[in-house]
């Protein structure tokens, strides 16, 4: 219980240290996996039981893997960008370089019960420009948003094949908004538009989850995230939509895991994340849509991000190249959620990016711990649209097009004991 109590403080630490430096956008705000083994592999984890990342994607998965703490750092680095006519293009580089680090802890209890937590950045958004886009006042226009989770779990073995997990996923996020008050005569309350500091916002939401292994080479899992209620940010009520409100969408993951041969192992997620559970997201704001339907922004029907929901695919590959080292590989896709009729706002957010190559190394450095380091590459992805930065200043007839592509790299520390 001394080690257990220990492993929270520290991952209440973690938690601390980690906020102010999540922002992400891969599959469209969020990360393309989580753990820097799992992020190897392509993000694919929901089937597996490496340590005790798996909770933030499954937490049925500590019933079937080892009692460990895992904690590590990943190094990201996204590249964004604006173009069109008349303005020009814009580099949204203003913050560069962003350290997200990354805790997990996990213990059977006995036979049936294992407990657990995870503390990790489920995504963010970053764009700091160096030009007013939206601003008439001359005040550089960017976003900073970080989404902070940390999940308390327990599973139960139902038998010595089956298993289920549950996760209280605790999460804290933080918003600063930028050089949009341009568009004031637009928003229901323009004295929380733009330029108010930093804003946070706190909820809770839960993740159960299912793990089975359907024969002695092939497993399976099944989670799903609910929704997340999150209350709002006040001092952006006159910008997103119902009054601040930025919930967290739900998601669900199912995959396998097959052990392709006894040193190879193959892992397939298939994922989707319901961007349109929430309106500040997935309200549309096409070039003439600010306010949209007659709503102003904040209001209920104010104009989003208009983003689509999102399916991804994850292919992970894992190969024990001998008793010291196994490599790790992997590929993940999901199309952009920005429809090119809706890229006016997602200057702000402009997470364009589809294909992710990963490629990883674990190293057991002793008979109970391990060395893993990743890295990831999401190619170059440009959405050109019919919404623009000066569109609503100069009639509406300028395009905004919107590019992005991002690089990963990352190092953690895996301790198995009894």
């Amino acid at each position: 219980m001394k080690q257990l109590s220990l492993s929270v403080s520290v991952a209440l630490v973690c938690a601390g240290i980690c906020t102010p430096q999540i922002s992400q956008a891969t599959n469209g705000y969020a990360s393309h996996g989580f753990g820097t083994v799992q992020k190897a592999m392509g993000g694919a984890a929901v089937a597996g039981s490496d340590n005790a990342m798996n909770i933030a994607t499954n937490p049925a998965a500590m019933s079937f893997g080892s009692n460990n703490w895992t904690a590590g750092l990943d190094i990201f680095k996204p590249d964004r960008e604006t173009s069109g006519s008349p303005r020009g293009t814009f580099d949204g580089n203003g913050d560069e370089i962003f350290p997200i680090p990354e805790f997990g802890y996990q213990r059977h209890l006995n036979d049936k019960y294992a407990v657990g937590i995870a503390v990790y950045g489920n995504g963010g958004m970053n764009a700091t420009y160096d030009v007013p886009i939206y601003s008439l006042a001359g005040t550089n226009t960017g976003i900073d948003f970080a989404q902070l989770f940390v999940a308390p779990s327990v599973s139960m073995k139902m038998n010595e094949k089956h298993s289920i997990g549950a996760s209280l996923n605790l999460v804290y996020q933080r918003i600063e908004i930028t050089g949009v008050d341009g568009f004031a005569t637009a928003s229901s309350n323009p004295g929380s538009l733009s330029d108010r500091g930093y804003d946070t916002s706190t909820g809770a939401g839960v993740t159960v989850g299912w793990q089975g292994k359907l024969s002695p080479r092939l497993a399976a899992g099944l989670a799903y995230r609910s929704k997340t209620a999150m209350s709002e940010f006040d001092d952006y009520s006159g910008l997103l939509a119902e009054q601040g409100d930025f919930d967290i969408p739900s998601m669900i993951t199912a995959g396998v895991s097959l052990k392709a041969t006894p040193e190879t192992t193959l892992a397939l997620d298939v994922a989707r994340i319901n961007y349109t559970d929430v309106k500040s997201i997935s309200n549309p704001n096409n070039t003439a849509g600010i306010p949209t339907g007659g709503a102003l922004l904040g209001q209920d029907g104010g104009a989003g991000f208009g983003w689509e929901d999102q399916n991804i695919v994850k292919l992970g590959v894992k190969h024990k190249l001998n008793e010291k080292m196994t490599l790790l590989a992997g590929y993940n896709h999901g199309k952009a959620p920005i429809p090119e009729s809706e890229t006016a706002f997602n200057v702000l957010a402009p997470a364009t990016v589809e294909d992710h190559l990963t490629l990883g190394m674990d190293w057991r450095v002793s008979n109970d711990s391990n060395v893993t380091v990743q890295y990831m590459h999401a190619f170059e992805n440009e959405i050109k649209g019919d919404g623009s930065p000066g569109s609503l200043f100069e009639g509406g007839a300028a395009t905004a097009d919107l590019k992005m592509k991002q690089d990963s790299i990352g190092i953690a520390y895996t301790k198995n004991f009894k």
